[in-house]
């Protein structure tokens, strides 16, 4: 949509307002989690709603206004609430009820420029996610509260940082911290494309139980991806490396390496590769701490290793995506998980998946996930069953 201005600008802002756009998501799930360490079986609906207006461009300036609503379906059967979870004889269903501000920010924009500038509460996904993610599988998305600029008017170049004081967790409750993230990626060849990243965190009780009084923590690291095609099937790689050291007054023990490599093949009808990720350990007394990432993204579906056990973590998976017909889509996954610290067996896991475009904006996903111990943990088998209906517009 073209720029609502003229000489009188002022006159201008009613219609950048009415000539903007609604934002609908309505997101209702179904939830069945088996947990051995359980006497009951978790079951109940959850729902999302979120409504609001973005509006027109005026002098490269647009407003996002969002209201969410999480809230049950049914009976509820499960736990929602973290401090009961050694409580409850359910298990735990971190999709409490919650009503509040969703996204509600002012961004500006100069695509002549290259100069991108966010201001206000916001999702924030640096690269990959594996860092910092808004975890949007839950039905109250990480939210947080600053300012985001990226740069890319220079050719095969792209520089984004931010500063955040504060985020909204997936219970919905907002929480204080000091956040800088920094991220420079130049694309040396089509298709390929090397990024630096640092992610500065300070904050004590960040959501990892390490049993430490300061979990703050600074990441610096690199990664390389892109693909090349033969024959008519991309081949991909990716390699990345990163060093979580203490950060502000965090404890001196937060101290570990991350890496990752994976490589893979793929079509446009199918994908197939495999991963092999490090969550490192400084001896068996720290294991790599990663409270800001997409969790439902890595290290498996039953969130297992939402924190990860002193000894790290080894995470070894294939991923399969097969496009059955042109509305359906299978995709599936297969962990085999290792401590980095005294090689002890952590169990496996598989994930799979089945997704139905039904119509431009409306989709439906079913997943199931089993994880089962290893000799080296005392861990219990789950199993976790979604079936999701999402529409967008």
């Amino acid at each position: 949509m073209g720029q609502c201005q003229d000489r009188d600008g002022a006159a201008d802002i009613p219609r950048a307002i009415a000539g903007g756009r609604p934002i609908v998501e309505l997101r209702p799930r179904y939830n069945y989690l088996d947990e051995a360490e359980y006497p009951e079986t978790g079951e109940g609906g959850t729902m999302r709603t979120v409504l609001g207006w973005i509006t027109a461009p005026y002098y490269g300036i647009r407003v996002r206004l969002e209201a969410i609503n999480a809230s049950h379906l049914g009976a509820k059967r499960f736990n929602d609430d973290p401090s009961q979870i050694n409580a409850s004889p359910y298990p735990l269903l971190p999709d409490p009820m919650y009503t509040g501000v969703n996204q509600a920010h002012v961004e500006y924009s100069n695509d002549d420029a290259g100069v991108h500038l966010r201001l206000g509460r916001q999702v924030v996904r640096l690269d990959n996610q594996r860092w910092v993610s808004d975890n949007d599988f839950r039905q109250v998305p990480q939210l947080f509260e600053g300012a985001w600029a990226s740069f890319d008017g220079l050719e095969k170049t792209e520089l984004e940082a931010g500063y955040f004081t504060k985020v909204r967790n997936t219970s919905g409750v907002t929480n204080d911290l000091r956040l800088t993230v920094l991220r420079a990626a130049c694309n040396p060849l089509e298709g390929h494309s090397i990024a630096a990243y640092a992610v500065l965190h300070d904050q004590a009780a960040n959501g990892a139980f390490t049993g430490f009084a300061d979990n703050s923590y600074r990441v610096v690291g690199a990664k390389a991806e892109g693909a090349a095609r033969l024959q008519g099937i991309d081949v991909a790689y990716i390699a990345e490396y990163a060093r979580q050291r203490p950060y502000a007054n965090g404890d001196s023990r937060v101290d570990a390496d991350y890496w990752r490599l994976g490589a893979g093949a793929a079509t446009p009808r199918w994908t197939a590769r495999y991963d092999y990720e490090v969550k490192g350990s400084n001896s068996g007394q720290y294991g790599v701490q990663m409270p800001l990432t997409d969790f439902y993204r890595y290290n498996g579906w039953t969130l297992t290793f939402f924190n990860t056990p002193r000894q790290g973590l080894r995470d070894g998976w294939l991923t399969l995506r097969w496009q059955l017909l042109d509305p359906l889509t299978f995709y599936g996954e297969a962990h085999r998980f290792r401590s980095d610290f005294g090689g002890l067996d952590l169990g496996r896991e598989n994930d799979v998946g089945l997704t139905w475009s039904i119509m431009d904006g409306l989709e439906a996903r079913l997943q199931h996930a089993r994880y089962d111990p290893g000799a080296g943990t005392a861990n219990d088998a789950i199993r976790k069953t979604w079936l999701t209906l999402t529409y967008a517009y």
